[in-house]
């Protein structure tokens, strides 16, 4: 049996997607956005090979290849790479796809409203009685539908601010990512680019004046610059809470509105899309108990990955230990076997569902398959006729 109508709150890159998912399906579906336009705020700024693959197999590829080089245009400095742990650039594996927020959330909307979504902006949610058969919250880290619906959201708090902004600045400032003694700095690619990391305690405010934000960067970089201009700013902290399931009744999470943690290795947007990916297909069946599998399946995978932000924040505080354990870790990753390991686990790369299939292949991704209609195939596998669901995952090889 089929969902007849769904609605996502949050019209953000996972609601978008997932709201396209569900209408590849012929769910009829409708996007609530608190927010009257799209947000300028400056965020993430990459997709990882492995999400790039598995967008580009719903026939967004040329989309996002035409706006990543328009990007890369804009850029001071770039170099391909397959993404860094704690600031250490010497991940193996897919390279880095550059590509703002704003531009996949335009590519996303575009294709939801081709396929007759219906994307209802300036809308605040109070209640959960929206007339649909599902909802899923997509409304990120301080989710209303997660509050609303009553789901726990257990972790970890901040204990430091983090800063993104795109400024003028009068001086000069290191390419690249810099630790000092009172924390970490990041300048470019983007023209203007600033990241720091303040390990001196949350922020009291989540408003960045330039005032504020010069006071920072001069003291964590140690650099005498002066900011004449802020263009974009936003302040983030390591705050790690992860709901103990993603689905309570009729009403389900995903992206941030299911687990918030650091950006560090660029892994929060990944892992949103990559949601709204296993959960569209099985939300579309109406069936309940393959519904259930997308908090068993994604569960596991958003927890390794708060973990692994969290040695990460570790690795970059300027103590003197924490400053002898990056060393230490940095030289881990020049072996290979080191290196390898903890690109999988950044780029997703390793992920194999458990599908009750003992074959090697089974539950693991298969790169490069056309599934721009939403719908599973059939492939051949080491020689053998396999099963892949509309994720792109295989669900079975063999009879």
């Amino acid at each position: 049996m089929k969902t007849s109508e769904v609605t996502v709150v949050g019209a953000g890159p996972v609601g978008l997607l997932l709201a396209c998912e569900l209408a590849f399906q012929g769910v009829r579906t409708t996007v609530l956005e608190r927010l009257a336009t799209q947000a300028d705020t400056i965020k993430a700024q990459m997709i990882s090979g492995r999400t790039f693959q598995m967008l580009a197999m719903r026939g967004f590829g040329p989309a996002i290849e035409q706006a990543s080089a328009a990007e890369v245009a804009k850029l001071a400095w770039y170099r391909p790479s397959g993404g860094h742990f704690a600031g250490l650039f010497k991940l193996d594996g897919l390279p880095l796809v550059m590509l703002t927020q704003q531009a996949l959330e335009r590519i996303l909307e575009a294709r939801a409203l081709e396929l007759g979504v219906e994307i209802r902006r300036g809308v605040e949610v109070t209640d959960l009685d929206l007339g649909s058969e599902f909802v899923v919250g997509c409304d990120g880290g301080r989710s209303t539908v997660r509050g609303l619906a009553g789901f726990d959201f257990p972790g970890e708090g901040p204990t430091l601010s983090g800063y993104q902004a795109v400024v003028d600045l009068d001086g000069d400032l290191p390419f690249g990512w810099n630790r000092t003694p009172a924390g970490v700095f990041a300048f470019g690619p983007l023209k203007g680019r600033i990241m720091l990391i303040d390990h001196s305690g949350p922020p009291a405010t989540r408003d960045v004046t330039k005032d504020a934000l010069e006071a920072v960067l001069r003291r964590v970089s140690g650099h005498d610059v002066r900011i004449t201009a802020v263009h974009t700013a936003t302040v983030w902290t390591d705050n790690t809470r992860q709901a103990s399931t993603y689905r309570r009744g009729n009403v389900l999470l995903a992206g941030d509105a299911a687990h918030v943690h650091s950006p560090f290795g660029g892994q929060g947007l990944n892992l949103g899309l990559q949601d709204a990916l296993n959960l569209g297909w099985k939300l579309a069946t109406g069936d309940s108990a393959l519904i259930d599998t997308y908090t068993t399946e994604r569960h596991p995978v958003a927890e390794r990955v708060l973990r692994n932000t969290m040695a990460q924040v570790a690795l970059t505080r300027p103590d003197p230990h924490s400053r002898e354990l990056h060393s230490f870790f940095d030289g881990l990753l020049d072996l290979p076997e080191v290196r390898q390991r903890v690109a999988a686990m950044v780029q997703g790369t390793d992920i194999r569902y458990e599908t009750g299939c003992d074959h090697p292949l089974a539950g693991t991704f298969v790169p490069g398959l056309d599934l721009a209609d939403g719908k599973g195939t059939s492939v051949v596998l080491d020689g053998a006729e396999a099963t892949v669901r509309p994720d792109g995952y295989v669900s079975r090889v063999g009879s």
